[in-house]
């Protein structure tokens, strides 16, 4: 975990041991033990910063990470327009793949353990990603696991088609025989989505892939449709998905890649 404390010039003392006791709490969260199977501690690396997304790269180079989890604020969240921002720094860097986490609007401080999840899959560049990292939180939570595929009828039969097949190669390849598979036909896919992750205790999607609005993560549908979602919410940004949307290859909608 990289742990960053904004400083920014021209503050008083009470601001910067305001951020004092702000570092003191990332080092204690970091020195708590996780998991049930494997007792092990967070790794912590604690850096005051005046500007995060530089420190957040520098960062992503030195441990070659691969994958970047990020806060996925909610409406109501005080820290809200700050961690736009840093997303839309981060997403034009295309460095890395991210996966934003959102807390359930009502619980936000609630530790998050699923025991049903709900993962929504059409057939974009970034499909399978988001597939493999659903069954790879399944497991590690021992959830059941929901694919869903939702087909509207203003798609051309074609890509309705396509997105079919790939959906069904994504099953087969998963292999996972206790995944449970539903598929759906609506007017519009966001309703759905809320309709069906009724009764789950976390939703995975994929981000929206625009060559034209790169920075923008989700359509203003599925955006309305999250607001009024009372759980845990994973999305996943895959950067070689974006590259292919860039190029023009394959480019996705809004909710499902």
């Amino acid at each position: 975990m990289v742990a960053l404390v904004d400083i920014r010039s021209g503050r008083d003392n009470g601001v910067f041991a305001q951020q004092q006791r702000r570092r003191d709490t990332l080092i204690w969260l970091a020195g708590q033990e996780y998991s049930d199977d494997v007792r092990h501690r967070m790794a912590l690396s604690l850096r005051m910063t005046a500007n995060v997304a530089s420190s957040v790269r520098d960062a992503v180079a030195e441990y070659a990470a691969t994958v970047l989890v990020l806060e996925w604020p909610t409406a109501a969240s005080s820290r809200r327009h700050g961690l736009v921002d840093l997303t839309h720094q981060l997403v034009a860097d295309d460095t890395t793949d991210l996966l934003f986490v959102r807390p359930d609007p009502q619980s936000q401080n609630q530790v998050i353990a699923p025991r049903s999840m709900l993962a929504s899959i059409r057939g974009g560049p970034s499909a399978r990603a988001v597939a493999r990292t659903a069954a790879t939180l399944a497991d590690a939570f021992g959830s059941v696991l929901t694919l869903l595929h939702v087909q509207t009828g203003s798609q051309h039969p074609d890509r309705a088609r396509r997105e079919w097949q790939s959906f069904e190669e994504i099953v087969d390849e998963l292999n996972r025989p206790a995944t449970i598979v539903t598929v759906r036909r609506r007017d519009a896919a966001a309703p759905a989505i809320l309709e069906e992750a009724t009764g789950h205790d976390l939703l995975i999607i994929g981000s929206r892939l625009d060559p034209a609005r790169p920075s923008i993560l989700i359509g203003r549908e599925l955006d309305r449709v999250l607001r009024h979602l009372q759980l845990p919410v994973v999305m996943l940004r895959v950067k070689s998905a974006n590259r292919a949307a860039m190029a023009g290859v394959g480019a996705t909608n809004g909710h499902t890649a």
